[in-house]
């Protein structure tokens, strides 16, 4: 133990600028939260939205005729996902709604349902917004699903009373609450992209470090003492932990201020951030072990963080990409890290301990993959 506070205090006065470079990075995951999941102007502008229908019951029917009549949407129905996904990109369309199949049977039978897809690409004030208000109505009609009792007659005799207001049950508005949730929830799922790429700034402090240990005769040296490996790099390890920590306080501090509701618990929150700082800790040393000169680890670790985070899905979902794209996507820890904020923002049935022990699983390879690599390279100094 003696000997990894060693390391540790030695990795810390060697790079204090890097405590700056963690509150830097805290303070702009802060900043980029507050840009990307601020309130929008919640004037509701009327757009076109393509609307897929695959449950053609008269609850969807009910619910498009509510976004094209009472929210002022133009709705196009009709085609195919990859006509309306080309539209998408064209931008001839603001968004893509899918109805899932078995939506009114599974509201009627009291069925926990899959919430209703809404596909954008960087439009997130209209997204926001357009989530908001089919919740509304789906929160308006699953009272109507518990008063049918089960029977789907009942339930759109039901539905068809409450559109013309004989009932007295009226649809509620999305409140400004609403809005702000998804909005925040939006601007978590973004800033935590870049989080991916920005916390690799620590790996290449790690590796310009170990390359200098071996440069200089460090390593060389540990062999004449009874230091062991794994104190070497749980030292550096626990180092580079603390200082990464210091940006995860920073920003779950101001979602707390805030009282952000980002779609994720903040323990969660809180292990994502810090578990991956111990995956960059391990592909890094990994990339110093292999490389052994300072630009060939920029190089490596930078090049690893970039070209993971967009294989992964860290800014754009993978679900439009190639069949291939989204197997070979599954290998590299930023999959699962944003599949677990997608999962807990989006599904409400999702269980995202999967996605949390996959991460940690990877921690814990790349960190013993560093430690067999380390004791390797000293051996073969001998």
């Amino acid at each position: 133990m003696k000997n990894i506070v060693t390391f540790f205090d030695m990795s810390l006065k060697r790079n204090w600028f890097s405590i700056i470079l963690a509150i830097a990075l805290g303070v702009l995951l802060c900043v980029m939260q507050e840009s990307f999941g601020g309130n929008f102007n919640t004037a509701f502008r009327e757009m076109k939205v393509a609307v897929i229908d695959q449950d053609k019951s008269a609850l969807s029917k009910q619910l498009i005729s509510y976004l094209k009549e009472e929210i002022g949407m133009q709705i196009d129905t009709g085609k195919s996902y990859e006509a309306y996904s080309n539209e998408l990109l064209n931008r001839e369309l603001s968004a893509i709604i899918e109805i899932n199949k078995n939506l009114q049977n599974d509201l009627v039978a009291q069925r926990t349902i899959e919430p209703i897809q809404v596909t954008t690409i960087n439009n997130y004030a209209n997204e926001a917004f357009i989530k908001a208000y089919i919740e509304v109505y789906m929160e308006s009609v699953e009272v109507l699903g518990a008063t049918s009792g089960g029977d789907s007659k009942r339930f759109e005799i039901l539905l068809e009373e409450m559109q013309v207001g004989h009932h007295g049950l009226e649809l509620i508005s999305a409140s400004e609450t609403m809005i702000e949730r998804y909005t925040a929830g939006i601007g978590f799922k973004l800033t935590q992209g870049f989080y991916l790429n920005f916390i690799f700034y620590i790996g290449l402090i790690i590796g310009l470090m170990i390359v200098t240990d071996h440069v200089e005769g460090t390593l060389r040296r540990i062999q004449s003492t009874p230091m062991r490996p794994m104190e070497y790099i749980l030292g550096i390890a626990l180092y580079a932990l603390i200082v990464g920590s210091i940006s995860a306080v920073i920003y779950i501090g101001y979602l707390g201020f805030k009282q952000s509701d980002v779609g994720l618990p903040f323990w969660m929150v809180a292990y994502l951030l810090l578990v991956f700082v111990l995956i960059v800790i391990g592909i890094s040393m990994i990339c110093s072990f292999i490389v052994k000169t300072k630009v060939g680890v920029v190089f490596s670790i930078y090049g690893a963080g970039c070209m993971a985070a967009i294989l992964g899905g860290a800014y754009f979902e993978t679900n439009m990409a190639p069949e291939f794209m989204r197997r070979l996507a599954k290998i590299v820890p930023h999959y699962w890290y944003m599949e677990c904020i997608r999962g807990m923002q989006g599904r409400g049935s999702y269980n995202p301990m999967g996605a949390l022990i996959i991460l940690g699983l990877y921690a814990l390879f790349f960190m013993l993959l560093g430690t067999v690599l380390f004791n390797k390279q000293l051996t073969t100094n001998e």
